[in-house]
Parts: structure tokens; sequence; C-alpha cells
């Protein structure tokens, strides 16, 4: 191994001494890269070995040179978040915007990473958290992922908090994938949000809260105002899905917020009818206290009585029965 080997390695295990000793003996080329096209510097970074940043940075190191996946140093210590050397390298220079292979910014790179205070310091170094990697997500689609409310604040404050990604997504569907209360929240609490919004799939915020079961995100949407009613292509609504999964909060707090109770998705399914064949007692009577229409029969003409005594669920063939049911 030549000595310019030795001295990535000793920059890569943050050996001060190591390092020292050849800045002082000299002959070495600190911007030399390796097969990985990672320097001394990066290294360094990567490690968090601010004292060696410094000496290689005195010394003529270049901030501004890439790897093989065009990562720079500001890459490497942005994922672990010395705000120190952060500071050093953007006080060199280095350009505070710069993208890799994947498209991902340093600020990008410290919201994957959960590094709150760098991303922080990121934004007041003027870092643009508008840029978009080469999936469609921005700096808020990974605060939001992460459920970084203090970053997901101070985003919003130049950011339209509708814009989507790849799928269609904006921050408040990511939120409600991710069962993110405190985040949607925050979000709510912007200026014109809509909270109507369908992603690729057709899915609106409280629908994919309803999917995922989520009490208070649905109460949360339904008191900003999103619409109980609103279907899929496929007609389904929120309240299907809150009787797939059997949640009868869920499917109070639609039907208070206006749900059609007896609405048919394409295959001719009510929420009753749903609720009956997957044997969800306590949602059958939900609804059939609120006046479902027990007789109402899918796209096959069957009811949700047909199904209920096929699956043997005795107590709901009760319900259905003393309803009317025929």
């Amino acid at each position: 191994m030549d000595n310019s080997m030795i001295f990535l390695n000793a920059c890569k295990n943050g050996q001060k001494g190591v390092v020292e000793a050849f800045i002082k003996k000299g002959g070495l080329d600190f911007n030399k890269r390796d097969n990985l096209g990672n320097t001394a510097l990066f290294y360094a970074c990567m490690k968090g070995s601010k004292d060696i940043v410094k000496l290689l940075l005195s010394n003529g190191a270049d901030c501004s040179l890439a790897n093989n996946n065009s990562m720079l140093p500001l890459h490497a210590v942005s994922k672990s978040g010395n705000k120190e050397i952060i500071s050093l390298l953007l006080n060199e220079g280095a350009d505070i915007n710069a993208t890799d292979k994947e498209g991902r910014t340093p600020l990008i790179y410290t919201l994957m990473e959960n590094r709150t205070e760098a991303a922080k310091l990121l934004l007041e170094k003027g870092a643009d958290s508008q840029i978009k990697d080469n999936d469609g997500h921005k700096a808020i689609d990974y605060a939001t992922a992460n459920g970084l409310r203090d970053i997901i604040t101070l985003l919003l404050k130049n950011e339209n908090n509708d814009s989507k990604n790849n799928s269609g997504n904006t921050p408040l569907h990511q939120a409600c994938y991710n069962n993110q209360s405190e985040v949607v929240r925050e979000l709510l609490k912007q200026d014109g949000i809509e909270l109507n919004t369908v992603n690729d799939n057709g899915n609106t915020p409280l629908i994919i809260a309803a999917i995922q079961s989520n009490l208070l995100i649905v109460q949360l949407l339904l008191k900003a105002g999103a619409d109980a009613k609103q279907r899929l292509l496929n007609g389904n609504t929120a309240l299907h899905f809150a009787a797939e999964n059997g949640n009868q909060y869920i499917g109070k707090a639609l039907l208070e917020a206006g749900a059609e109770i007896d609405g048919q998705n394409e295959m001719g399914e009510t929420a009753l009818l749903i609720a009956a064949m997957e044997g969800y007692n306590d949602f059958v009577k939900l609804l059939v206290e609120n006046g479902a229409n027990v007789n109402l029969v899918d796209n096959s003409q069957n009811s949700p009585l047909f199904y209920a005594s096929e699956k043997g669920y005795t107590e709901i063939v009760e319900i259905l029965l003393l309803a009317g049911a025929e």
C-alpha cells in the first residue's frame, strides 16, 4: 500500500496524529481519490473528524471534488449531521445545493438521517428545499416521512403544502400513510391546505387514514372539513374501508360527518354488506342503528344476510333479521 492510501485510511479512521505526520513530511496530493472516488476530505467528513477536516482544508484540500456517486464531502457530513464541519465546508465555498447521482442534496440527507439541527443550519444558510431528487421527493417529503415537526414548520413557511411527489402524494397524504397524527395536526394549521386532493391511486388523506384505521387522524381531517362522501374510482368511500377494518369508532365519526350509509361501490357492496361479510358485529349494529338498508344486494344479488348466514355469523344474522332483512 502506497503512502497516499495509508493517508486516506488515516483520514477514514480519524487518526489525527498520523495525518499530522504525513502533512509535516509533505509531498502528498491531498486531493487524490481512491477507487470509489473518495478523497481524504470526504473520509474525514464521513467520520466527523473536525480537526482533520481543518487540517486538510488549511493544506489545500478541495471540497468541490465528488466521488463516483457524485457525492461531495458536504453530502457525507450531512448524513452524520456534524454542524461544525458543515459550517467549515460552507465557509470554504461548498455548494449547499449540490445533488448526487440520486438527485439528493445535503439538506435531503440530513432529513433522511433525522439530523434536525444540521437541517436547520442548512436552511439558515440558504439551502433550497424545493429541489426534487430522482424519486420526485423534496425536503418536506423526507421531513414528513420521519415526523420532523420542527423542520416541517420551517419548510411550510416557504412551501406549497399541496405539492405532490412522483406518486401524487402531498405531505398530508404522506403523514396519513405514516400514521403521524402530530404531523397531520401541524399541516392542518396551514392556510388553504387542500384536504380532498387525490393521489395517483385516487386516495384522499381521509381514505388513507380510514385504510390505516387511525381514528385520531380521521377525526382531525373531518374536523378540518374533509369530505366524508368522497369516492374512489371503484366507488369505495372511507366508510367502506372502515367497515373492512371493523373500526366502528371511525364508522361513527364518518356517519356523523355525513358519509353515505348506503353508498355502493362498483361491485354493489355497501358498508353493511362488507361488515356482515367480515363478521364485525359492532359495525353491523352501528350501521343498522343508523338506518342502513339491510336489503340492498351486491352485483351478484347477494345480501348482507346471505353472507352472514353463509359464514355462520349468528349474532349478525339475528341483528339483520330483527332489522327486517329478507
